[in-house]
């Protein structure tokens, strides 16, 4: 029921922002991402969250812009983002990349001049977990499998992503540099009793390039 209703507000939002926009802009995004899952609760596990190191991964996808004042827009995007994790040290480890599809709905504050902008964005986040791939290695020994899905995990995730951010005019359109944080609210799997639950945490970089339709 929680996702549904997400996804109905999702399209309300982006719907009202195209009602009321008085210009829309467009194009692609791609940057990096370093991700880590947090546990809920550590205390009496045997993986703890400092145990928990964060690894790279790539993002790429479309945004689109829409703003209601000379200040404010609505930026819905559709995102491929790579999360993950890593457990232990280079020589032997547990590792895991976790493929996602998100459609992050952004509030968006612009200031500044023409030519350089400043800008801070916040909003809902939701993914989807479309597959992934975990990698153990110990000493010279290394093995991968993708990941295979169960009925205790949920692929579905709900979050938010925070951030901040850098716009040059170039050309016919904007070079957005952004910096971004994005939790994770639900967790990978299903949990019973006092399980701790584990959720994505990913911090991003990336460069966008939208200009006027």
């Amino acid at each position: 029921m929680k996702n549904k209703f997400l996804l109905a507000l999702l399209f309300v939002v982006c719907f009202a922002a195209t009602s009321m926009a008085q210009s829309i802009s467009v194009g692609p995004r791609v940057g990096a991402t370093f991700s880590k899952v947090a546990l809920s609760d550590d205390g009496d596990e045997e993986v703890t969250n400092d145990d928990i190191k964060s690894t790279p991964g790539i993002q790429f996808g479309a945004v689109a812009n829409f703003m209601i004042s000379d200040m404010f827009s609505i930026q819905p995007e559709l995102l491929y983002v790579q999360k993950g994790y890593k457990i232990g040290e280079d020589d032997a480890y547990l590792k895991g990349k976790l493929n996602y599809i998100e459609v992050p709905v952004l509030a968006k504050i612009t200031f500044g001049g023409e030519q350089v902008r400043g800008f801070v964005t916040g909003g809902p986040t939701l993914g989807y977990w479309t597959g992934g791939k975990s990698t153990a290695k110990f000493g010279s020994m290394e093995a991968s499998e993708d990941y295979e899905f169960d009925d205790s995990d949920n692929r579905l995730e709900l979050g938010a992503s925070f951030g901040v951010g850098t716009a040059f005019k170039v050309g016919p359109g904007e070079l957005n540099l952004d910096v971004r944080y994005g939790l994770g609210f639900t967790g990978l799997s299903e949990t019973e009793g006092n399980d701790p639950k584990t959720r994505n945490r990913v911090f991003g970089v990336s460069l966008a390039y939208l200009f006027n339709l």
